[in-house]
């Protein structure tokens, strides 16, 4: 009888610390803008570090990476996935040509990470998604005095390795976040040339940082605080 009230007692225990650990999970938001209430809330990021694309065949650097999403808060402002629609300019590759680099509506979506307290959130890799429409892919093609020199292409994927990390902009008032982007394992191919042959490559790798604002009105004037809990 002692022995089947131990085992209850350690099963009460047990259960007890699964339903803190479910109860603080469910509580952590990963993103909360200072609203108090469902809305529509503007995001938008600028470069703080150079952005760059590496492949066997070098590296697309960018002077330029602005970030634009659109997302629904929940009660209490809080938002648990994200989609981002970049936009990139002034980029070079392989050390000598200018690149263009074309979305074609393929966007960034974070769904909600691995990691998150102390205003640090950590997006793994199979949190972070790149998605495209069917049949679209990103673009990066390298010119030289105006001619074309080759294609690159990156298709709808989750990367296999590496992570974003997200955190709060402590001196910032309204509260402004970063992102820290070093994702490796990202598929793409080539049209041939410096850009790779057409078999599908896997080491890709995408680092970056921004700064990140929010806003309540679609021409940014109305900027709200944005925290990572």
């Amino acid at each position: 009888m002692n022995r089947n009230y131990k085992a209850f007692g350690l099963a009460l225990v047990a259960m007890l610390a699964l339903g803190a650990f479910v109860a603080q999970a469910a509580s952590a938001k990963p993103l909360t803008v200072e609203v108090g209430q469902e809305t529509t809330v503007h995001l938008t990021g600028n470069q703080e570090e150079s952005h760059k694309f590496v492949t066997s065949s070098g590296t697309v650097t960018c002077t330029s990476a602005v970030f634009n999403a659109t997302a629904g808060t929940g009660a209490g402002g809080a938002i648990d996935e994200l989609t981002v629609f970049p936009t990139y300019t002034g980029c070079t590759a392989f050390g000598f040509a200018t690149a263009h680099v074309s979305m074609n509506g393929c966007t960034y979506t974070f769904t909600t990470p691995s990691s998150i307290g102390s205003g640090v959130v950590t997006w793994g890799a199979s949190q972070l998604h790149i998605k495209c429409s069917e049949g679209r892919k990103i673009q990066i093609t390298p010119t030289s005095f105006g001619v074309s020199v080759c294609t690159q292409f990156v298709e709808e994927q989750t990367p296999t390795s590496g992570h974003v990390i997200g955190k709060n902009v402590a001196s910032s008032n309204p509260m402004d976040m970063t992102l820290e982007a070093a994702v490796t394992g990202l598929h793409y191919f080539g049209s041939g040339g410096l850009c790779g042959d057409s078999s599908t490559h896997t080491n890709g790798a995408y680092i970056g940082s921004s700064t990140w604002k929010c806003f309540t009105d679609t021409s940014h004037a109305k900027q709200v605080g944005c925290t990572f809990s």
